[in-house]
């Protein structure tokens, strides 16, 4: 029985706070996605917004 390739996709999350919010649940975030495999590199302002691209990425690989 042939072992199927395994597909490997990495990406590198950064974020830097954007602002100066006195509370933590008020602070805003900018978030780069690396995406490692196509060297392709976002910016996005939430984390819906880095699980779309993500999934997106993973499903033109």
């Amino acid at each position: 029985m042939a072992l199927e390739p395994h597909i490997v996709s990495s990406f590198v999350l950064r974020f830097s706070s954007v602002g100066e919010e006195e509370q933590p649940e008020d602070r805003r975030w900018r978030i780069r996605i690396t995406y490692v495999q196509d060297q392709e590199e976002i910016v996005v302002g939430t984390m819906q917004e880095a699980f779309d691209y993500i999934e997106q990425a993973l499903r033109k690989g």
